[in-house]
């Protein structure tokens, strides 16, 4: 008898690859549920960044 297990995979972003998180589980609706859990839990952190100043283009030079 073969049984079927259940993985849960997130994807945060299009620029990040899918993640597969610890567990395996008997029934879908069992890794839902898992998932769900695991993701209340998750700690987001944010941070301050500097803003990046645009650089001025030259539009005139003076010879001497």
């Amino acid at each position: 008898m073969v049984t079927n297990l259940y993985a849960v995979w997130i994807k945060i972003d299009e620029t990040l690859p899918w993640i597969e998180l610890q567990g395996e589980y008997q029934t879908r609706i069992d890794a839902k549920k898992a998932a769900r859990n695991i993701l209340d839990k998750a700690k987001i952190k944010t941070a301050k960044m500097q803003r990046k100043a645009k650089q001025v283009k030259v539009l005139t030079t003076i010879n001497r």
